[in-house]
């Protein structure tokens, strides 16, 4: 053997050669040395195919990377080996190719000398998939040739090295010890099974994980949809009234509505189009935090449940996800995007389609259900939006429990893939739907989606949307979580169709941790910021230096009262912060002889009030200890707790804030310290008083500032109570509470503020209500309407802690009393 391979050698260097001229595998991870480093013990690669392209890609990273090179000799309990290299599965036949089913013989030997030697041996898998790199650009003909589950012959991978070996992925993983994964006192052959057995597996998850799952038609899995015996109940259900053809019809034709159709070709002309999109309108996408996705997407079934702030969001995390070199999830759209030519175009993408309710439809529950059920089942990750739609404001909205429940309901029913969320925030910093959303709030209506609205739509593709920012929160296990909120889950009726009554309330704390982990991971721009600080002066100017200083507290108030280690903060000085923010045209200078003034414009400010909202609840406590001092000169520590503790409920609510409610002392506390260290409040010798700096002082100043951006909200909780209390206990219903609080919140921006939607926004006064509610603040009556006792009235004073007295009087003269009109 040693004689051959000399004899070889040669030939094998002039081909490698020639190899490197064309093909330069992309290497994950980046420093693969990292695998073996500090461990003494030989070192064998794991191919899963091999072949001359594959071995040839192998010794180039190794020699690249300093590892060990696959082609030497090594020994290893007393017997020569003349390549440190074992295929798995290797070919046989010239035309047409198969895998061997003896397994490799150099592995077998391996095993067997492991049980001679004290010495360990490290088994390295490598998998390399041609025409699957995560940075590459391809031609349509090299799709043709990009990697899948076919096994392939010689024909097709010398083309496939020829023209995708620039666009191939080479991922080692971590190493498996041979003698540690031999059990002892067992028959080397058993034990050689074994570690063959574990071999396979981890290719195919690595492969599903990479490339997808192996696919069957559409049409196959319609099938076994309409087979699925809660199928076939609703079916024979519908045909009550009608032929059981007839019903099996519509149910062939509802899995037909909802089923993606998922084509690798079609997928990666997809990406190749999406990277040009790309380049257009961004600056650039930054990824945070991807590392912790590639560990649990081995093994795990994964389900992406992203904030929703864009049309662009399906389309990015789809992209992103393929580019870090794992399979496209599956992605639930609404019908709306099942438009001529764009719904066949996202079918083969990966969306699969849902309509908007399924209430009263029996049949399509079940057909949906069994899909879902089946997708999950053969280990394809998914990707819905958990807030039913696109946030208007900024603000992560309420969570709709309807995936949730279907997901977790399939779970329960069969958990042998264990089933891991992964919360994703997009932060970006222009919405190519921005103008629409504050039409939308503003009262008009919904635009419908279309071909033509999506070819006008085309035109912004020639702006600058600045960057897009992709934070990947902290994985949610979802067997820990049933185990921790309903430890008897394992012993549900799994043959039931009906979901089991303990479920509405662990769709409840998933939906909320979803939220809270979105929110966790945070990216906090530079367009975030300057809409943070602007808009929180009266007609939003500032000075350059003012302006300077006030993004600079920001900054170092996010690194120092830190919401979460997973919060991004960009690494930029103000005046870079400034420019960045000129040079997308969302603010402008104005020169002056006693300084320079930055402004925005009124509609700007308006649209900047969404980029603010999506950092707010970053500095939600420290700004709302900075708001109690907007009146007042000093206040106790005692008594800033109790505030921040009244209107918390409410703030936990809109911003959908981590922290629970028995802590928030200790978090109030936290921000007090983060304000008195930045010379923002001052405290007494014994500890107990605090005071804001002297008026007019550059700190009270900064502290004022930081203040406003609570003040909406709380203006809201004012004016909401006013109108209950103005109008008397059992005199208003909710929803006309509702109304009243949004036609006075208009009314008064429209007077003394800026005239943004976001603001009597109905979907804040209707959590708001809902919330007092929930306090037992307000209480519905047997005729439905509210009531209240002298306790409301009591809340409603301690603003004015914090309002000043101008705006209580404004909002009291605005509120509306049933019967009488508005106020004067």
């Amino acid at each position: 053997m040693d004689v051959l391979a000399r004899l070889t050698r040669p030939l094998y260097w002039f081909a490698g050669k020639v190899f490197a001229l064309w093909a330069r595998p992309a290497v994950q991870p980046e420093v693969p040395l990292d695998l073996i480093d500090g461990n003494n013990a030989e070192v064998v690669y794991v191919l899963e195919t091999g072949g001359l392209a594959d071995m040839l890609a192998l010794e180039r990273i190794c020699r690249k990377k300093d590892m060990p090179s696959p082609s030497e000799p090594f020994s290893y309990g007393g017997h020569r080996e003349s390549r440190r290299v074992v295929v798995l599965r290797r070919m046989q036949g010239l035309l047409f190719r198969r895998s061997t089913t003896r397994g490799s013989p150099r592995l077998r030997r391996l095993v067997e000398n492991a049980g001679t030697t004290d010495t360990e041996l490290l088994l390295i898998p490598v998998a390399i998939y041609w025409g699957r790199s995560p940075d590459k650009d391809r031609s349509f003909f090299k799709l043709l040739f990009s990697e899948n589950w076919e096994v392939v012959g010689r024909t097709r991978k010398f083309f496939a090295t020829l023209l995708v070996g620039r666009d191939t992925l080479l991922r080692y993983s971590e190493a498996l010890p041979l003698r540690s994964a031999l059990a002892e006192e067992v028959e080397s052959s058993v034990s050689f099974r074994k570690v063959s057995r574990i071999l396979r597996v981890h290719f195919r998850q690595r492969r599903a994980a990479t490339v997808g799952p192996d696919l069957s038609h559409k049409r196959t899995l319609v099938n076994q949809v309409l087979l699925e015996p809660a199928v076939q109940r609703a079916i024979d259900a519908e045909a009550a009234g009608q032929s059981r053809e007839k019903a099996e019809r519509k149910a062939r034709k509802y899995a037909l509505e909802i089923a993606a159709d998922i084509s690798y070709p079609a997928i990666r002309i997809i990406e190749k189009l999406l990277r040009w999109v790309w380049n257009q309108i961004y600056d650039g996408i930054e990824l945070n935090h991807v590392d912790e996705l590639h560990d649990v997407a081995k093994g795990n079934e994964i389900v992406y449940v992203p904030c929703h702030r864009s049309h662009f969001d399906y389309l990015l995390l789809g992209y992103i996800v393929y580019e870090e070199g794992l399979h496209v999830p599956h992605v639930a759209a609404g019908i709306n995007l099942n438009m001529p030519i764009v719904g066949s175009i996202l079918r083969r993408g990966g969306a699969f389609f849902l309509r908007r309710s399924f209430k009263g439809n029996r049949l399509y529950a079940a057909v949906f259900d069994a899909y879902l059920h089946l997708v999950i089942r053969r280990g394809h990750s998914m990707e819905y939006f958990i807030e039913g739609g696109r946030s208007r404001t900024g603000r992560l909205l309420t969570p709709k429990g309807g995936m949730l429940v279907m997901t977790v309901h399939s779970f329960v029913k069969d958990p042998r893939r264990p089933i891991v969320f992964v919360p994703v925030y997009f932060g970006y910093e222009r919405l190519i739907e921005g103008d629409a959303f504050i039409s939308e709030l503003g009262g008009a209506k919904k635009q419908k989606e279309s071909v033509f609205g999506l070819i006008r739509s085309v035109r912004a593709l020639r702006e600058n949307f600045g960057k897009v920012y992709v934070n990947f929160a902290k994985p949610i296990e979802l067997a820990p979580m049933l185990d921790e909120l309903h430890s008897d889950w394992r012993h549900t009726d799994k043959d039931s169709d009906e979901r089991p009554a303990w479920l509405g309330g662990v769709i409840d704390s998933l939906g909320d941790r979803i939220m809270q982990e979105i929110n966790s991971a945070a990216a906090v721009t530079p367009i975030s910021l300057l809409a943070y600080v602007l808009l929180a002066t009266p007609k939003q100017k500032i000075g350059a230096e003012e302006l300077h200083r006030q993004l600079s507290l920001s900054v170092d108030l996010l690194k120092r009262f830190r919401y979460s280690e997973l919060v991004t903060i960009p690494d930029m000085a103000p005046e870079d912060i400034v420019e960045h923010g000129r040079n997308l045209g969302v603010i402008a200078r104005t020169t002056h002889a006693t300084g320079d003034v930055w402004h925005m414009s009124e509609d700007t400010a308006v649209r900047m009030t969404y980029f603010r909202n999506n950092i707010l609840h970053l500095l939600s406590v420290p700004a709302s200890v900075a708001c109690c001092f907007i009146q007042g000169r000093e206040l106790e520590h005692s008594e800033l707790c109790r505030l921040i503790r009244l209107i918390y409920p409410f703030m936990q609510k809109e911003l959908c804030l981590k922290w629970a409610y028995e802590h928030v002392d200790d978090v109030t506390s936290e921000a007090i310290e983060a304000l008195v260290e930045h010379e923002l409040l001052q405290r007494s010798r014994n500890g107990k008083l605090l005071t804001r700096p002297p008026a007019g002082s550059a700190k009270a100043y900064q502290l004022l500032m930081l203040g406003q951006a609570m003040v909406p909200m709380l203006q809201r909780f004012y004016l909401a109570i006013a109108i209950l209390i103005r109008n008397g206990s059992g005199r208003l219903t909710r929803t006309r509470l509702e109304q009243l609080c949004q036609q006075s919140a208009e009314r008064l921006s429209m007077i003394y503020g800026l005239h943004s939607p976001d603001f009597f926004n109905k979907t804040l006064f209707h959590d708001f209500i809902r919330r007092l509610q929930a306090q037992n603040a307000v209480r519905k009556n047997a005729e439905g309407l509210l009531e209240f006792n002298d306790n409301l009235e009591s809340i409603g004073a301690d603003a004015r802690l914090v309002l000043g007295e101008e705006i209580r009087h404004s909002i009291l003269s605005l509120t509306v009393v049933e019967g009488e009109g508005k106020g004067t």
